[in-house]
């Protein structure tokens, strides 16, 4: 089973949010208290299915995105300038800024012509 940590980007694959970028906060059931050990029930059992996620305009570190693990797509390779942000995550300008900057990444590398 994949493992998500907090800081990690993601890219939605499914739903009304699909091709949308996010970071990722936790993985876990969603609610303030978390997986249960010992759990009975399928939706516990299938708790840590989910991840929250967050963008920082519409779904912000309050109110984050709780979406199956299955319909995310993490993201590997991002540059260590970006990584350095994603340390300091405490503030919705912050997921803003790190989406923003992985947005211009994104644009350098796929800029025909700019291979030197």
């Amino acid at each position: 089973m994949k493992t998500w940590t907090s800081g990690m980007l993601a890219v939605s694959l499914a739903g009304h949010d699909k091709g949308t970028l996010y970071v990722v906060l936790t993985q876990g059931s969603g609610d303030a208290t978390g997986q249960k050990e010992g759990a009975s029930t399928p939706e516990e059992r299938n708790a840590s299915a989910y991840v929250l996620l967050a963008d920082g305009k519409h779904r912000t570190l309050d109110h984050p995105k709780r979406k199956k693990a299955k319909h995310i797509q993490v993201i590997t390779h991002i540059p260590e300038q970006i990584c350095s942000l994603m340390r300091e995550i405490t503030q919705d300008a912050h997921v803003r800024k790190i989406l923003k900057e992985y947005r211009a990444y994104q644009m350098e590398e796929t800029i025909p012509g700019n291979e030197f």
